[in-house]
């Protein structure tokens, strides 16, 4: 496979630490970035305002105009909200692709409320031409850590074990390890449910009741998460990879984690828009909470933490309910 130029949609810490480590291996980059505020204090600063000591390389070409963005382009990567994906690709990027086969990885996690579909596949099925050609890059990876060098590994999963290798290779580099795998549903359902999770563990910070409760909370929740990802033709051993156990324990345990603190504020007590508000970058375990419930109760399955947080972040119930969930039940009813 041969590579000169990769698109990254999304210039946010994330995007711009995954578009800044492609450069740094020689590749032609372009950034794309919708928001005009931020693309202009990264194109006059030269640097990015939320990433410490973060000079954007000279092989990156920042851009808001995505038919620039794709102009032969060899792979695309996907670092945008996944509530905006589905019509990113039906209203920008279709007509300009125009039927164009280019590999595409999503660094995005979601499940999309109404049909349950991973991001690959509203991907795939937006532009059918990319069939088996996107693939879901996740793993335990905060973005700033990254970037200072952090030894990190992430997983890569697809259905063409050929192309996963392919743009492994193009991916890896340190501090970076991309590990191939091919079970992409598997992959993409622990990366999102795995968010809900980390709401959760902030709930319990919130609450203040500490560590011994959130290791709990994490070995009970991993086999609700087993579950729901077997019940969407995940593979079972998947939750108890860097996508699953590894990604929850990161997201679960840091003080860094947006999902976490999001958690946090509402086992403070504040509401959900309160919450948002002062976390202020995207949690996309938001996004995740009605779906995994949603499926759960489809498929008839026992995951009473997961409810509980759905009650909490949905339904605005009291935060102690994930306590009583896990069998605490005196705890807050006093």
């Amino acid at each position: 496979m041969k590579v000169n130029k990769i698109t990254v949609f999304g210039a946010g810490i994330w995007g711009s630490v995954i578009a800044q480590h492609l450069a740094k291996k020689g590749y032609s980059v372009s950034l794309w970035e919708y928001n005009e505020q931020l693309l202009n204090v990264l194109k006059t600063m030269g640097r990015h305002p939320n990433i410490p000591n973060f000079k954007i390389h000279d092989n990156i070409r920042l851009t808001g105009n995505v038919a620039e963005a794709v102009d032969h382009t060899d792979l695309i990567i996907f670092v945008i909200s996944s509530k905006a994906i589905r019509a990113f690709c039906r209203e920008q990027l279709k007509p300009l692709l125009a039927g164009r086969v280019v590999p595409v990885v999503s660094a995005s996690k979601g499940i999309e409320g109404a049909t349950f579909k991973t991001i690959c596949e509203l991907i795939e099925e937006e532009l059918p031409q990319l069939k088996d050609q996107v693939l879901a890059f996740s793993g335990p990876s905060f973005a700033l850590e990254v970037a200072q060098g952090v030894p990190t590994k992430i997983m890569l999963a697809g259905k063409n074990p050929t192309l996963v290798n392919e743009v492994a290779q193009i991916m890896s580099g340190d501090p970076i390890i991309v590990v191939p795998a091919q079970d992409r549903r598997g992959v993409e359902y622990g990366g999102g449910i795995k968010n809900v999770l980390a709401i959760g563990c902030g709930v319990i910070d919130g609450i203040g009741d500490g560590a011994n409760a959130k290791a709990a909370l994490i070995t009970q929740a991993l086999q609700e998460m087993n579950d729901v990802l077997v019940s969407q033709g995940g593979r079972a051993g998947t939750v108890y990879s860097l996508a699953g156990f590894g990604d929850a324990i990161l997201t679960g345990m840091s003080a860094i984690s947006r999902n976490r603190r999001l958690g946090e504020k509402l086992g403070a007590g504040l509401s959900l828009e309160e919450a948002k508000k002062e976390v202020g970058t995207i949690a996309e375990g938001v996004n995740s909470v009605q779906s995994v419930y949603d499926i759960s109760r489809k498929n008839n399955l026992k995951t009473p933490i997961l409810d509980a947080i759905w009650q909490i972040v949905c339904q605005g119930a009291q935060p102690h309910v994930l306590l009583h969930a896990m069998g605490f039940i005196n705890r807050g009813n006093k």
